[in-house]
């Protein structure tokens, strides 16, 4: 194979390099021809023979050997001429006008010729260029030609094994087959000679049953009135059973109706001792999270008491009766930790994570973010469900309602800030707010998807999230749905 390619390599090369052009005359002809070429082309620039400074074309030697300068400067040197002859003047003039006629028509010839050489050469550019796309190509498809005839012989070769072994298997199949049919064909020769056997024996015992049962019939005549008798009399009897059947059947369906109605009872009990079982989980994990939240808020509590107490003397001390255990300015930072712990639980009994209570301002609404860890419905198992919800406050009776709120919940990235995620989620309270399901579309839910969670490694860092929850006023409007949570 490697030989092949070498081979192929070597052609694609030789095609490349079969015409080159000259340098002097762009005329294409075969490399090994050029050093040859070069020594007689007349193209070829050469140097004035005088040595005027002049390199000519070799084809137009003898023309510029006519009218060299130097050659004519040496001429008219050896020729003494009266510089008072008009006649010598006039041809002086004569010869430098075809001089200088001479000259130009060189120079225009050298500049046709250069920006001949200049587009010869950007078109052999072209074409090297061409020529080693097309030996590039020649290459990939000769190298794919070769895998593919590779892959082909393998396959053959395969096929061709395969035909032997199949070939093989077919005539030892056809030897036992043709073994199996003789040893059958023997078979059933001593089968139908056994068969002829039985049925001539069948044919004797035949004719004595006859006889037999011609003895026997006269018997038979009489038994069957007899029996006949004895059907009649079960068959009185069969009938004044069939009246107590009748009413056991009907007994048997009234005992099949309480024992369905017995199983359905059961099975609507154990459908609700394990909804009661769910929701003890719930509230077990939710009093898990309360005792953790009320340890906190005592650590805060007991931390905001020894300050005061260590303050000035003269500050109200039933002060601490107004301390609250929430924000009241519209914006909580909730910390929620052992992420993986409790998305297990989530898994397991679908039981939601609230946040600690705050306001969106002095006296303002009292809210708390609830959050479905392995989401709801369709979303489970796919998204972080989170909801924001009104809850009964002290100064209700002071607020407008249904009160519109819209709140900005910030997903923190700990270790690259401009990874954060916003969503915008809405809240209005109504009374049936318990009847409304999550929707992408309502804007009352935010969504965040687990694929984001694990995409950033920052979100949950030190099995911990941190959700950043700022809340704003939505000024109420006739033309605004009622939206729930």
């Amino acid at each position: 194979m490697n030989n092949n390619n070498n081979n192929n390599n070597n052609n694609a090369h030789a095609v490349v390099r079969r015409s080159v052009p000259c340098y002097f005359c762009n005329e294409f002809l075969e490399e090994r021809y050029l050093s040859e070429h070069v020594k007689h082309c007349g193209a070829v620039l050469e140097e004035c023979p005088h040595k005027c400074g002049v390199y000519v074309p070799r084809r137009n030697m003898q023309i510029h050997d006519r009218s060299c300068l130097k050659k004519i400067s040496k001429r008219n040197s050896e020729i003494k001429v009266d510089p008072n002859d008009s006649m010598w003047k006039e041809k002086v003039l004569s010869i430098l006008t075809l001089l200088r006629g001479a000259i130009d028509d060189t120079e225009r010839e050298r500049k046709r010729l250069n920006e001949t050489m200049i587009n010869n050469f950007a078109l052999l550019h072209r074409k090297q260029e061409i020529l080693e796309m097309m030996r590039l190509n020649t290459i990939e498809s000769l190298e794919e030609t070769r895998k593919n005839n590779s892959t082909l012989e393998q396959r053959l070769n395969n096929l061709e094994l395969g035909c032997d072994s199949m070939e093989q298997r077919t005539c030892m199949s056809f030897q036992k087959i043709s073994e199996q049919l003789q040893l059958l064909q023997m078979g059933l020769n001593e089968e139908q000679n056994k068969q002829d056997k039985l049925f001539d024996d069948w044919i004797k015992d035949l004719s004595e049953l006859k006889t037999f049962v011609a003895k026997e019939s006269i018997l038979v005549s009489g038994i069957w009135q007899e029996q006949l008798q004895r059907i009649h009399d079960l068959k009185l009897e069969l009938e004044m059973r069939c009246k107590d059947s009748k009413d056991l059947i009907k007994k048997y369906e009234e005992l099949q109706d309480k024992i369905n109605s017995i199983g359905k009872e059961t099975r609507e009990l154990v459908r609700t001792t394990n909804e009661q079982r769910k929701d003890i989980k719930g509230l077990r994990f939710q009093a898990k999270e309360n005792v953790i939240y009320l340890e906190e808020l005592v650590k805060d509590s007991s931390l905001k008491v020894s300050t005061l107490e260590n303050s000035d003397s003269s500050e109200c001390k039933c002060c601490l009766r107004e301390l609250g255990p929430f924000s009241t300015n519209g914006r909580l930072i909730w910390r929620i930790e052992r992420y993986k712990e409790k998305i297990n639980i989530a898994k397991e009994d679908d039981s939601p994570i609230y946040s600690p209570i705050f306001l969106n301002k002095d006296y303002g609404y009292t809210l708390r973010m609830e959050l479905f860890l392995n989401g709801l419905g369709q979303w489970k198992d796919r998204h972080v469900i989170g909801c924001l919800k009104v809850e009964n406050g002290k100064w209700d009776p002071l607020l407008d309602w249904p009160c519109i709120l819209r709140a900005t919940v910030i997903l923190k990235d700990q270790d690259n800030p401009a990874n954060d995620l916003r969503k915008i989620v809405k809240s209005v309270r109504r009374e049936n707010s318990d009847t409304e399901k999550p929707d992408k579309e309502s804007g009352l839910y935010m969504f965040i998807p687990h694929t984001t969670l694990a995409r950033h490694s920052g979100y949950t860092k030190n099995d911990v999230i941190f959700l950043e929850i700022q809340v704003k006023d939505i000024k109420k409007s006739d033309s605004m749905p009622s939206l729930l949570t």
